[in-house]
C-alpha cells in the first residue's frame, strides 16, 4: 500500500466492503467472529468495486480456453452459493451492479453510533440486500435502516447529500490508491489481503505472531 493509504487506514485493523458483492457478505459472519475472539473492533469502510461478470452461455463450438473461462465462472458461482447454504444467506443475483454510494456513505454515518451499530448496520444491509428487500440506491431507504440499527437519523438528509457524500469519495479514492481492488479486503499492519481465507493469517498477526503461522 501507498505511505499515504497506511495513514489513511491507521492503527486500527480495517476491513473494506462493498454490499454488492457476495464475497464481502459471505465473510460478514467470519469476520465478526475474529473481531470476538480478539476481544477487538475493526474499523470497517466502504468501497466500490468492479461488479462479478457473469460466465458466457455455453457454446457448440468453444475453443479450449473459451471452455476453461465458462468453467471457471460456473464453478466460482457455484462455489460462492455453496458457502452460503451453509452458513444459510439468501444470495439473488450475484451480477448485479447498483451504485452503492448511498449505503457506503450509510456505513459513515453509523459510526455515530459507535461500533455495535456499525455492526447492526453492517448486518442489516448485507441481508436485506442480498434478499431483495433494500434497494442500495434509495438514501430514504438507507436512513430507515439507520433507525432500526438504533441509529439516530437527525442529520442524514444533509450528510447524505453533502458532507457524506465527500467523505465517501475521499475514502474511495485513498482506499484505490493504497491498491484496494477487491472485497473483502484486510488492511493489517500497512499490508493488504483479500479474502476471508486470509482471517487466519490476519489473526496470526493480530496475535504478535504467537505460535506457528497457519498454513
Amino acid at each position: 500500500m501507498s505511505e499515504s493509504a497506511v495513514a489513511f487506514v491507521g492503527d486500527t485493523p480495517t476491513v473494506c466492503v462493498d454490499f454488492k458483492n457476495p464475497k464481502a457478505y459471505l465473510a460478514l459472519a467470519p469476520t465478526f467472529a475474529l473481531e470476538d475472539k480478539l476481544g477487538m473492533r475493526f474499523d470497517w469502510l466502504p468501497v466500490s468495486v468492479s461488479p462479478m461478470t457473469p460466465p458466457a452461455p455455453r457454446q457448440p463450438s468453444e475453443d479450449r480456453g473459451t471452455q476453461h473461462r465458462r468453467m471457471r465462472g460456473e464453478y466460482y458461482e457455484r462455489d460462492l452459493r455453496r458457502y452460503a447454504r451453509v452458513y444459510r444467506l439468501e444470495l439473488a443475483d450475484l451480477y448485479r451492479n447498483p451504485d452503492t454510494s448511498a449505503a457506503g456513505i450509510g456505513l459513515m454515518f453509523a459510526r455515530r453510533g459507535g461500533q455495535a451499530a456499525v455492526r447492526r448496520y453492517l448486518q442489516l444491509v448485507f441481508e436485506r440486500y442480498w434478499s431483495g428487500r433494500l434497494d442500495l440506491e434509495d438514501a430514504r431507504a438507507m436512513g430507515t435502516v439507520l433507525a432500526d440499527a438504533d441509529v439516530s437519523t437527525e442529520g442524514w438528509d444533509e450528510f447524505a447529500a453533502g458532507a457524506g457524500r465527500e467523505e465517501y469519495e475521499r475514502t474511495l479514492r485513498a482506499l484505490r490508491e493504497g491498491g484496494v481492488f477487491d472485497v473483502p479486503a484486510y488492511v493489517v499492519a500497512g499490508d493488504v489481503f483479500f479474502g476471508r481465507q486470509h482471517l487466519p493469517m490476519i489473526e496470526w498477526l493480530l496475535t504478535d505472531r504467537c505460535g506457528e503461522p497457519p498454513l
